[in-house]
């Protein structure tokens, strides 16, 4: 007996559909059916996941989706070949992108013009005359569907049904509207019902299915059902049999650059290959560069790929004529030709990097170029690829966002009837405990553990955790094609004006090898880029990341004491502790550090026998040279996974394809049973070239924490010049480099106070916000050496108004208060936060002073006559505030204080409870009893730490690091999570330059602004 289910919602039917696409496969699959068709409203969200799982299993996907007309019932329509493929996405993309976001429709007569290449059914009976029009369009592929759920209404249904075919003479085919794989399903069925109206699942009524009866079922249950049937469901197997179109059978071209007259693209790509080559090595092309790019070359033109690189070498070409700062990165670095087209930055042949990592012809996939932007200005690269390619042959790889822990359980919680109150509740403990929560835990959180819907709302919501809830637009992933790019995938409409986005994300397209272009945002290049532009206006020196001094000694001084705030991958707090151990020198010193501190190292244990070894704890014995040619330069640890594919080939015997192939096993966490395989060749290809069994079984070992997150050798090399270039910066130019990252925000590790903070320490003077000086960015003055915070710092602000207090100001400046409304046409909320901000206190003398100024000037309406005029001309001169007063107005409106850090005002409260500075924590002898407190500006708690939670406490006099052990943060997870000031006690641990405070408790401060005045607090004018 066969039978293909027609009618099929997963949960890409978005609160429609209650099982995943791989979940509809593998069930369809077991229980025998021929095929099946995944059939999402107005999409094919799911496609591609669905695609992969059937080939997986040995099903046949068809390709479907159920169309919303708006004339019309909703029609399901099927591709029985590529061009009814073409048409499917086509009709799918005009729905999606004629509406609004998250709607769709089509008229009738769309759907007639596109019908090409399509059968189609109506799932549900509908009159007559709406659906007679309809099936004209398509003649001897249109069908009427027959669906019995058990429920009632099924007879009437069917007998309409019935009608209908015969008033149309099309065949009847069955189906069973399908919502879920598995009957337990239904439940969070009707949650994703209860939801999508917004009201729970006790109120929404004859809105939910009537049974758990439209789920999947097989071929016999399908047969009993419809035993009256045979005729119907003979049809609906001959209806799957006509779809025959795949997602195997796409047929992408990449857009053809513009090419000079009589060359192809190949030609083309190796002219401009060669071209760079003379730019790279002004002196002469080494011929071992030669013969990688000979290598490189016949590879890409074997693959068809030279459009693609041509694309990058234009995208990147255009940015640098707009003087966008940009650099390539990731895999490509890998590549002799990106580097010769200048679209990476790391000489990959000088470096030993490996090829294969990037491109193979045993793989045959597209080649993963990541170019990262100024991220303030990438807007103008993506509108480039628009404009040159055109809207309807570009898009964006979308991103799914799925429900997740706290988002899954509101959404559960609402619907089962919990109150709002209950539903955070059950949030915090969720965070705490996972799903699974024990009755003790419930009642301790003010939960009732008898309350059934607490249980259930805890069960549903693990469940509906990783469904999709909406498409957002992937980070930088471009596609573009040579054909209409709705001829070949479904597109629609981003939230984003002026964006179209793929139903697809990532993975998807590249699993069917769609060549995606990543144009990626980067704050730090912002800040390099206003960095070097500083330095050229105030000091004269012109800048850029290839003409920064290599190899400064200071440089590397200032990085072994981690004094990196500010500076790109290594401002962590975990790569501050890892810099004095490590002690860099030089470059290559850099690529290690930045590649270290990943999960892949930590886990594969590479982490301590690079240190052991790199201090000379530890002697590095290399089994062969050939085995000291790979590792000699991370001393014997196989920290890369170009390491490791080299290993393999060389130690093993592996072919270069064979080597990628491990890799991709180990970084994708595939089944133990090929890790298995793949560890058995290696370790008897090592044993058959003389190494001993108990090296290779540890190398492997170390090559299986690539299935954690690890850079590869090309892409920490990427990072690593960026990381030197704000390293040097920072150097020699701390003012600029500061004032650049704060005119960069929001970006990188640390809030601007934090940065200030350091600047300070530094030598820096940061002068306040003044309306008579500061321009809307941050400056320097004084040439160079001070740093001026601009208008963009006051929260509250807006752009257009700060512009106006800049421009407006004009030579002689601001008289008064009243004077700047006029002038700027400032509102008069925007006035007070200036006020607070102590920017007009160079008007009026003090912030108090300037609120009363402002409250004394006339209507601040920018249409009246006497805006900004005085209506008291009488002078009241009132006290200013309070240092107290003071800072956290700072702190409210500029997020930082130029006058006292927090700390120094708790510092006698603090004294009192036996806490020293960070400062005075390097008078403190290893091993003794220590408290701290600060000002919390940093907590991780990595998932390879092993449950231990990493605080950074910035004070007055520097930052504080301490470590909380699992139980600690256990017990003090409240304070740790929810105080601003924090007060640890524990046992200070010093490793060279690295001093931690292993704390035994926490507890946390009042905020500054709430402490009762004490004898040390002070007044001072504003």
């Amino acid at each position: 007996m066969d039978y293909a289910e027609l009618v099929c919602r997963s949960n890409f039917s978005f609160l429609r559909g209650a099982s995943h696409p791989e979940e509809l496969i593998v069930t369809a699959a077991r229980l025998g059916q021929r095929a099946l068709a995944l059939t999402d409203a107005d999409g094919l969200y799911g496609a591609v996941k669905a695609h992969l799982a059937a080939k997986e299993h040995g099903l046949r996907l068809i390709l479907g989706a159920e169309l919303t007309l708006e004339d019309g019932p909703p029609v399901v329509v099927y591709a029985a070949d590529a061009g009814g493929y073409s048409n499917l996405c086509s009709l799918v993309s005009q729905s999606r992108m004629t509406h609004p976001k998250g709607e769709a429709g089509l008229p009738w007569r769309a759907l007639a013009e596109r019908s090409s290449g399509l059968l189609a059914l109506l799932p549900e009976p509908a009159p007559l005359e709406r659906i007679a029009p309809l099936a004209e369009a398509f003649p001897e592929r249109f069908h009427v569907g027959l669906c019995r759920t058990l429920s009632a209404g099924d007879s009437a249904r069917e007998a309409q049904a019935v009608a209908l075919a015969r008033e149309l003479r099309t065949p009847l085919v069955v189906h069973n509207d399908v919502h879920t794989h598995h009957r337990r399903r239904q439940p969070l069925q009707d949650v994703l019902t209860a939801v999508r109206y917004g009201t729970t699942v006790d109120r929404v009524g004859t809105r939910l299915l009537p049974n758990a009866e439209r789920t999947l079922k097989g071929p016999h249950e399908m047969a009993r059902l419809f035993a009256d049937r045979p005729d119907a469901l003979e049809r609906t197997v001959e209806l799957a049999s006509r779809c025959r179109a795949s997602l195997d059978d796409l047929r992408y071209r990449f857009p053809e650059e513009d090419l000079p007259p009589g060359r192809t693209a190949d030609e083309h790509l190796r002219a401009l290959t060669y071209e760079g080559l003379t730019i790279r090595y002004p002196a002469g092309v080494p011929p071992e560069v030669v013969k990688q790019i000979e290598h490189e070359l016949r590879l890409i033109a074997a693959l068809d790929f030279a459009g693609y690189f041509l694309a990058l070498w234009d995208i990147v070409g255009f940015a640098r004529r707009r003087g966008i700062l940009c650099q390539g990165r990731g895999s490509a670095a890998n590549s002799a030709v990106c580097y010769a087209l200048q679209i990476t930055a790391i000489d990959p042949v000088r470096m030993g990097l490996l090829f294969e990592r990037f491109l193979s012809m045993a793989r045959k996939e597209p080649p993963d170029i990541d170019v990262d932007f100024e991220h303030e200005r990438r807007e103008e690269v993506l509108q480039y690829v628009y404009e040159k390619h055109g809207r309807h042959r570009a898009g964006m790889v979308c991103e799914v966002i799925c429900y997740r822990g706290r988002l899954a359980l509101r959404e559960a919680g609402k619907a089962m009837g919990l109150s709002l109150d209950q539903v955070d509740r059950l949030s915090k403990v969720s965070a705490a405990h996972g799903f699974e929560v024990t009755p003790e835990v419930l009642l301790e959180a003010g939960l009732s553990a008898f309350d059934r819907r607490v249980q259930r709302t805890l069960s549903l919501a693990s469940e509906l955790e990783g469904f999709p809830r909406h498409l957002s637009i992937h980070v930088g992933g471009f596609v573009m094609t040579r054909e209409p790019l709705t001829q070949l995938v479904p597109v629609e409409n981003a939230a984003m004006p002026g964006r179209t986005v793929i139903q697809w994300e990532k993975d998807d397209i590249n699993s069917i090898g769609l060549l995606k272009v990543d144009l990626l945002a980067l704050g730090m290049l912002t800040a390099l880029s206003k960095c070097f532009t500083l330095i050229r206006e105030h000091h004269g020196r012109e800048l850029s990341l290839a003409t920064i001094p290599a190899e400064d000694a200071k440089v590397y001084d200032m990085l072994c004491e981690a004094d990196t705030v500010g500076v790109f991958q290594i401002e962590s707090r975990t790569q501050m502790n890892m810099l004095p151990r490590l002690k860099p020198r030089t470059f290559y010193d850099l690529v290690v550090e930045i590649a270290l501190i990943r999960p892949g190292p930590i886990v594969g244990k590479m982490v301590h026998p690079f240190l052991r070894r790199r201090n000379g704890e530890e002697t590095v014995v290399y089994p062969s040279e050939a085995v000291k040619e790979i590792l000699g330069k991370t001393l014997g640890v196989p920290l890369f996974q170009e390491q490791a594919m080299k290993l393999a080939m060389v130690a093993a015997g592996f072919s270069a394809e064979e080597a990628d192939g491990l890799r991709r096993v180990l970084s994708h966490k595939r089944a133990e049973s090929m890790l298995l395989q793949y560890r058995g060749r290696f370790v008897e290809g090592c044993l058959s070239r003389g190494y001993a069994r108990a090296q290779a079984e540890e190398w492997f070992d170390n090559f299986r924490g690539f299935a954690h997150y690890g850079f590869p050798e090309s892409h920490s090399a990427s990072f690593a010049l960026i990381s030197y270039a704000s390293s040097w910066l920072k150097c020699h130019y701390p003012a600029a480099f500061t004032t650049a990252l704060l005119n960069s925000q929001p970006m990188g590790f640390y809030a601007p106070h934090t940065l200030v903070a350091d600047a300070q320490r530094h030598g820096v003077e940061v002068r306040p916000v003044d309306v008579r000086v500061s321009q809307w960015d941050c400056t320097l003055e004084d040439e160079g050496r001070a740093l001026r915070l601009g208008l963009r710092m006051v929260r509250g602000l807006g752009e257009s108004a700060g512009r106006r207090v800049e421009t407006g100001r004009g030579e002689h400046g601001y008289s008064d208060v009243g004077d700047l409304a006029r002038r700027a046409r400032i509102p008069r909320h925007e006035l007070t936060r200036l006020a607070l901000a102590g920017a007009l206190a160079s008007l009026s003398g003090s912030r108090r002073q300037a609120l009363w100024d402002l409250q004394a000037l006339g209507p601040l309406d920018s249409d009246d006559l006497f805006f900004g005029m005085s209506m008291d001309g009488t002078k009241v001169e009132l006290p200013s505030m309070d240092v107290y007063a003071r800072v956290c107005a700072d702190y409210d409106t500029v997020g930082l204080s130029l006058e006292k850090h927090p700390l120094e005002l708790v510092r006698p409260l603090l004294k009192r409870q036996g806490a020293v500075t960070a400062e005075g924590l390097k008078t403190v002898a290893s091993g003794r009893t220590v408290t701290v407190g600060g000002m919390m500006i940093c907590r991780q708690r990595p998932p390879t730490a092993r449950g231990m939670c990493f605080i950074s406490l910035e004070d007055e006099t520097g930052i504080a690091n301490l470590v909380v052990p699992p139980d600690v943060y256990e017990r003090c997870r409240k304070e740790l999570h929810g105080a601003l000031f924090l007060v640890g006690q524990g046992v200070l641990e010093r490793s060279g330059k690295v001093t931690n405070v292993k704390v035994k408790t926490v507890w946390g401060l009042e905020a500054a602004a709430r402490l009762e005045p004490s004898s040390e607090r002070r007044r001072s004018s504003a």
